[in-house]
This record gives C-alpha cells, sequence and structure tokens, in this order.
C-alpha cells in the first residue's frame, strides 16, 4: 500500500493482487467496523465451541459416577455374599463337630453295653441246662414222639435240634434212650427236623465211610421217629413213633 500527499489531501492507494483479492490487514487497519466484526464472529464461534463441548463433558462425568455407583454395589453384594457363605461354612463346621460328638457318644454307650452284657450271666428257666446259646429240658415221664413234641410246645420249647457234633456229646450226655426233634413223616421220605429242615448229608451218608455218622448201624429203615439210643456218638436209631421214651426239649436262652 502507498500512501500520497497532494496539498492538504491524502490519496490512499490499495494494492491489489492479481487474483483481486485484498488483503485483510487493509480492512482491519483502514476498516475497524470490520474488524470488529470479524472478532465477535470469532468470539461467537469459540463459545459455540465451549457450549458444545460442556453436555459431552457432564455426560462423561455422570457415566463416571455411574460406573463407580455399579462397582460400588456390586462390591457390596459381593462382600455380603462372601460373609453368608462364610457364616454357612462356620455353621455346618459345628454341626459337623457336635455329630461327631454324638456318634462318638453312642459308640461309647455301645461298647458299654456290650460289656454289660457279656457279664450278665444268661439264665434258664428252672430245672433246664444251658449249653451255648440254648436251654434243654429233660422229661421226667415216657410218651410217643407227638406226645413228647407237644409237652414241649406247651414249654415254649420244641423237641431238641442237633446242629454240630458239640451239640451231640452235650446232648448224649444229658440222659438216654430219649426222643430227639428228628423225623421223616412225609410222603417223600425225607429226614427233617421239627422246624422244617432237612438232615444234612454229613450225619448220614450210606456207602461213605469217610463221612462221620450219629446213626447206629443197622437202623436205615424209615420207621418213622428218632430216638437217642445211648450216650455214645453214634447213637441215633429209627424207630416207630408210637415208642414210649423220655424227650429232651431245646429253647433259646433269655438274659
Amino acid at each position: 500500500m502507498e500512501t500520497r500527499k497532494d496539498g492538504d489531501s491524502e490519496s490512499i492507494y490499495v494494492n491489489v493482487e492479481d487474483n483481486g483479492t485484498i488483503h485483510s490487514e487493509v480492512y482491519e487497519n483502514f476498516c475497524p467496523d470490520i474488524a470488529i466484526l470479524k472478532a465477535g464472529s470469532e468470539a461467537v464461534a469459540e463459545g459455540r465451541q465451549v457450549r458444545s463441548g460442556r453436555p459431552a463433558t457432564v455426560c462423561l462425568g455422570l457415566l463416571c459416577v455411574l460406573l463407580l455407583a455399579v462397582i460400588t454395589g456390586l462390591s457390596v453384594t459381593h462382600n455380603a455374599e462372601k460373609e453368608q457363605l462364610w457364616n454357612r461354612y462356620n455353621n455346618v463346621t459345628m454341626e459337623l463337630g457336635q455329630l461327631q460328638s454324638s456318634f462318638d457318644n453312642l459308640t461309647i454307650e455301645r461298647d458299654g453295653l456290650q460289656r454289660q452284657r457279656s457279664n450278665i450271666e444268661i439264665l434258664c428257666p428252672h430245672g433246664w441246662r444251658r449249653f451255648k446259646s440254648s436251654c434243654y429240658y429233660i422229661s421226667h415221664n415216657i410218651n410217643t414222639w407227638d406226645q413228647g413234641r407237644q409237652d414241649c410246645r406247651r414249654k415254649e420249647a420244641d423237641l431238641v435240634i442237633i446242629n454240630s457234633r458239640e451239640e451231640q456229646v452235650f446232648v448224649s450226655g444229658l440222659a438216654s434212650n430219649f426222643w430227639i426233634g428228628l423225623s421223616v413223616r412225609d410222603h417223600l421220605r425225607q429226614w427233617k427236623w421239627v422246624d422244617g429242615t432237612l438232615l444234612i448229608s454229613g450225619y448220614w451218608m450210606i456207602g461213605e465211610p469217610n463221612y462221620y455218622t450219629y446213626w447206629n448201624s443197622g437202623t436205615f429203615i424209615h420207621e418213622g421217629c428218632v430216638q437217642v439210643a445211648s450216650k455214645s456218638l453214634s447213637n441215633w436209631r429209627d424207630v416207630r413213633c408210637d415208642n414210649l421214651y423220655t424227650w429232651i426239649c431245646e429253647k433259646m436262652t433269655q438274659c
């Protein structure tokens, strides 16, 4: 820009660029109103930018507060559940200890009862003999096998059943010529005890000398009922059920 003075008048020349654009500095220097308008528009634009950024900041702050509240709530819930589980664990542990203590006490009581039971003498009725877990009664009169069994049943017992060699020895030493609870009374002609069990083969096995037998030799004629003839081990005799002999009753012992 060039300025020339001609007398009292001032001439102003403005250089114009080839593309016809006037430099903004010229308007700012010589057109103060335009400069003020430009500054105002810039301030307005900056204000809009500031105002447009405030909602985003507020939203971000609210989101942070909400996230913090959620985290705090989850932490409180987790701690509460953890405390509940811990209390349950303590309760279960306490109950388990109580159950173990009760079990130990019951075990001690059981052992004490067993010792007391072992010290209690097993008693039989008056006039009966005891052997292991049974009581035995020897009759004082004679009668048929059926009448002898009826007398035993009136005494809440039955004719003796021999289950072992030890019992055979014991019973044989009580008396002689007495009925025992073995007979063959059905159409199958099978030897049965009074409780319905079959006579096992070890007691009587014809033609098998290796088997011990309680039968007296020459008595296998199935007369019907069994009588113990003597105090030897091989003393069973197969005789008629209407013969007259004494008998031995057997029943379980009572404390």
